[in-house]
């Protein structure tokens, strides 16, 4: 769906409600679905990977219903299906873990672009927990979609060595699974830095609320592989209560929003706002502080002023590398050159990121590069045209930012938005618009519509 970025250089003003977080939903449904008990989510994203989540858990067994803005969860029987991905990484590395558990062959299989992410490390760890999997394989012969999981309906559990410093959506994935082995499982990571570590602790987090022992070792001394040393995981055995959950606002959301006040000077607040969480989305304060910014949070509710010169930014982003789509399009209005370090990882998410994000903002007619791991930006004048979003909902809002200060930006499909905020859309026409209190429309009529169908 082509769309037209609204032009605004005037400073931005506004109140922004944003849905609730994606990766804390999903590890919500997760859980639930492992326990013996009903739960209830509050507030739960309802977007494309969620819902690629609930279907998929749906297919394999678990009830799911939802009544007033809430998801109840009804645990049952795992078994045997055929579950459709999309593009979604915590569907397509979770649920291959969780498939262990499963009465029969679990198939997944996603979206072109999903064929090509990498599955290595959660297959490999499948085959040493002694369950049968069968995958296809990409042009370096290392394993991707489709993919089969011959579940077993239970499973010893053990110890697994694997290398996640591609994703750490791999070792998440053991996590959530390890509760519902016979033994628990113990997991060691043996390879270079983990990227996104915010979201193993958030992880261990919702796994710990649940009622399971989860032992962390950071600094465990073992085999080293490249000079790097292992960390290990310890969970022992145990039915996860997930109970009665709220969900956070989703931080990398409102990242857009406040990039909104930072490229226009304006003033931009999002209720809310938690004062202690493990989203890396948590990180934009401080980055765009860094670049300029001032903020205060009072009664949970994060406010940003952006300034009236964007300042330049060299920072490691290995740790919330999901952010940079949104910090690269700020940077490429500051006063001299950025560097965005350590972001290796990001070749390996919806598309290549850091190919994307030098190809779309070189021709605009800006000057970015790739350096190695690290993403350089020198600012220039940019002129109009189509920004390219290649599937990936963070290169949609990349260009979203950049046609607030360039007049003429088309982005080529906005519509990939609904990957992880469906009102996207509707929210930057109202906020651009000088709507002071933006509220996104009830995002239950798709999953109304969805369970009609």
């Amino acid at each position: 769906m082509s769309w037209d970025a609204p032009f605004h250089p005037e400073a931005i003003s506004g109140q922004v409600h944003i849905p609730g977080s994606k990766s804390l939903t999903n590890r919500f449904l997760v859980m639930a679905a492992l326990g013996d008990q009903p739960s209830v989510i509050r507030k739960p994203l309802v977007a494309r990977d969620t819902l690629l989540m609930i279907k998929a858990l749906e297919a394999m067994g678990t009830g799911v219903e939802f009544y007033d803005n809430e998801l109840f969860i009804y645990p049952a029987p795992l078994h045997g299906a055929d579950v459709q991905v999309g593009l979604a990484g915590t569907v397509m590395r979770f649920l291959p873990a969780v498939a262990m558990l499963a009465h029969g062959p679990v198939h997944f299989d996603g979206d072109a672009a999903a064929r090509v992410r990498p599955m290595g490390p959660v297959v490999d760890a499948i085959g040493q927990l002694g369950v049968q999997v069968e995958y296809a394989v990409d042009d370096m012969a290392r394993p991707v979609l489709p993919l089969t999981v011959f579940g077993q309906g239970r499973v010893a559990g053990g110890r697994i060595v694997i290398d996640a410093s591609e994703s750490s959506q791999f070792i998440s994935a053991l996590l959530l699974a390890a509760p519902r082995m016979d033994n628990g499982v113990e997991i060691r990571h043996v390879g270079g830095p983990i990227p996104s570590t915010p979201h193993l602790e958030m992880t261990v987090q919702v796994l710990r609320n649940a009622g399971i022992e989860v032992f962390t070792f950071p600094k465990d001394a073992g085999p080293v592989r490249q000079g790097h040393p292992a960390v290990r995981w310890l969970v022992l055995p145990g039915i996860p209560d997930v109970g009665n959950v709220e969900v956070e606002p989703d931080l990398s959301n409102a990242g857009p929003f406040l990039a909104a006040a930072m490229v226009t000077g304006g003033e931009v607040s999002i209720p809310g706002w938690p004062r202690v969480t493990h989203q890396p989305g948590v990180h934009l304060r401080d980055l765009f502080s860094a670049m300029g910014a001032q903020s205060s949070l009072q009664h949970n509710r994060l406010t940003l002023r952006g300034p009236d010169t964007v300042q330049p930014l060299d920072t490691d982003m290995h740790d919330f590398g999901e952010l940079v789509p949104t910090v690269a399009a700020v940077a490429a209005y500051a006063a001299g050159p950025s560097v965005l370090r350590n972001i290796g990882q990001l070749r390996h998410h919806e598309t290549d990121r850091l190919a994307a994000i030098s190809t779309e903002l070189n021709g605009l007619g800006g000057r970015a590069q790739v350096n190695g791991d690290d993403l350089v930006i020198e600012p220039c004048t940019l002129h109009s045209g189509l920004v390219h979003a290649y599937a990936d909902h963070r290169m949609a809002t990349f260009g979203a930012i950049l046609g607030l200060r360039t007049p003429g930006i088309v982005v080529d499909d906005i519509a990939t938005t609904a990957k992880t905020l469906p009102q996207f859309p509707q929210m930057w026409t109202e906020l651009t618009s000088g709507i002071e209190n933006v509220i996104p429309e009830d995002p239950f009529d798709d999953l109304r519509e969805w369970q009609a169908a």
